[in-house]
């Protein structure tokens, strides 16, 4: 017990190091994870120096290796979007489409947003598209404030749903990538929802609307909208229980690959009819440009099409559909670039992976050593099986109610200790792994929309002259709310 609490003050201590910010996350976390090693190794003795060097930091730094790889594809991808105007446009051509209805305005920029950002991602990205849409919003009348929390609900809603993010619960903790998909659409649901409260809530505080017959017919109609849709992403996994797909399934996979040979067809038609004058033409975003962030998604969901491979078709067809003079040079560009913007993110997961690897033990470990538990896992678990939920319904209170240490790096920040946390009750062996995977993406909602150490909301409070920690005030309950729903469903499902 006296190990256990030793590396346990190791891991607090780490994270108030980051919450006060003395050390960066990036810093911090290989770190804890060499102290906890060696901390382990000098009190037990049972590890060797082989141990920590090839077991915890080598293998460690590359256990998230196709996280690594994902990454450097989806910010490739982002960079076509966003320097072939793709991103831009698709936002300015959303803008025409709605009018100047306050409360569709607010929900199809939250859903633009959030379309956007499955693919987008990196401060560059953030300040493009909200350079755009926050006029837009505040022309209606919207808040300061309320544009802010749009965007920023917009941001985290497509990070929900971009597959890149989705790999690392996979490596992790060995969820099929099936179970991950068809829970991060439950949550894009519960927040979707908890978003367009808030737009209400706002637009009612500002007395842009008030209940009157429109009103209540708009509002009913995007309810439906925002039913069906959730409906048809749920039922898109659907078929994947049985070992024969269902025939709706089928038939929408086949139209889905029809119409995408159609816009092939006419990709290759608007190609060749460019060829003869190819240097002098007028570069113009077409409408096919606009389908660039879902394909890698629709080819997950629908054709279960690895994640790795999904981005690959995703970016050959971002280029296809933008092609323009310079297409070739901007392919290499995004792959150098692009892969540049996600630098911060790659390296933090060196530091993840080692912090985790330092957690549960090399790979063989405990076959070399007779089958004896890695002497870090062994410390820690009977000071951590006191304090993790052992049933749905604490599950559901208990990581509900800590949900704000999401916030300041704390413990349940995905990007901080989070997946270190993780490894610690995998191996607790209490809560089932898929759970595990559920309580960190809605948990992640709220840091993902609300941390004020997050780059974006500082930028975007600022440009908007809005507090940041208000903004956080202002976000929290609604995404808290979602939270303990997004809690009650994975109980259900996962327990």
């Amino acid at each position: 017990m006296g190990i256990g609490l030793l590396l346990l003050a190791i891991f607090l201590a780490g994270a108030l190091v980051m919450f006060t910010r003395a050390l960066p996350a990036v810093i911090t976390l290989p770190l804890m994870g060499v102290a906890l090693v060696c901390g382990a190794a000098l009190i037990d003795g049972g590890i060797s120096s082989h141990d920590i060097l090839k077991g915890v930091l080598s293998d460690g730094a590359l256990k998230l290796h196709e996280a690594m790889i994902v990454s450097i594809f989806g910010g490739a991808l982002s960079f076509v979007m966003q320097k072939s105007g793709a991103a831009e446009s698709a936002v300015k051509q959303g803008a025409e489409l709605v009018g100047a209805n306050p409360l569709p305005v607010g929900v199809v920029s939250l859903l633009l947003v959030a379309l956007l950002f499955t693919s987008l991602g990196g401060l560059g990205a953030v300040i493009m598209v909200s350079m755009i849409v926050l006029p837009m919003l505040a022309t209606v009348g919207l808040s300061p404030a309320a544009g802010a929390a749009i965007i920023l609900f917009g941001m985290s809603l497509g990070g929900v749903l971009n597959p890149a993010n989705w790999v690392i619960y996979t490596s992790l903790l060995g969820v099929p990538v099936s179970a991950v998909k068809s829970y991060a659409l439950v949550v894009f649901a519960t927040v979707m929802v908890a978003g367009c409260a808030l737009i209400v809530f706002e637009l009612f505080r500002s007395r842009l609307v008030r209940w009157d017959a429109r009103f209540v017919a708009t509002l009913g109609g995007l309810v439906l909208l925002l039913a069906l849709v959730s409906a048809a992403l749920v039922a898109s996994t659907g078929g994947e229980t049985s070992e024969e797909p269902a025939a709706w399934l089928v038939a929408t996979r086949w139209g889905g690959l029809a119409l995408f040979a159609l816009v092939l067809l006419a990709i290759a038609r608007d190609a060749l009819t460019k060829l003869t004058r190819w240097r002098q033409q007028e570069v113009r975003v077409r409408a096919w440009a606009y389908l660039i962030p879902v394909v890698p998604l629709l080819a997950i969901l629908l054709y279960d099409v690895p994640i790795l491979a999904a981005f690959a078709l995703g970016l050959v067809y971002a280029i296809f559909a933008t092609l323009r003079p310079g297409s070739l040079a901007l392919s290499v560009r995004s792959l150098i670039e692009g892969g540049a913007s996600v630098m911060p993110a790659v390296v933090l997961m060196f530091g993840i992976g080692i912090l985790v690897q330092a957690v549960i033990g090399p790979a063989g470990w405990k076959q070399a050593h007779d089958g004896a538990t890695w002497p870090v896992l062994a410390a820690i678990e009977p000071v951590l099986r006191q304090c993790v939920p052992s049933s749905p319904l604490t599950y559901v209170i208990g990581f509900g109610l800590a949900a704000p240490l999401a916030l300041y790096r704390g413990p349940l920040n995905v990007w901080g200790l989070g997946y270190g946390v993780t490894a610690i009750l995998q191996s607790s062996g209490v809560i089932p792994p898929a759970a595990i995977m559920a309580m960190m993406l809605s948990v992640g909602q709220v840091q993902g929309i609300c941390d004020p150490t997050n780059t974006a909301n500082v930028w975007v409070a600022n440009h908007q002259g809005v507090d940041v920690q208000r903004l956080m005030l202002r976000t929290l309950p609604f995404v808290w709310g979602a939270v303990f729903v997004g809690l009650a469903v994975a109980a259900v499902r996962f327990y």
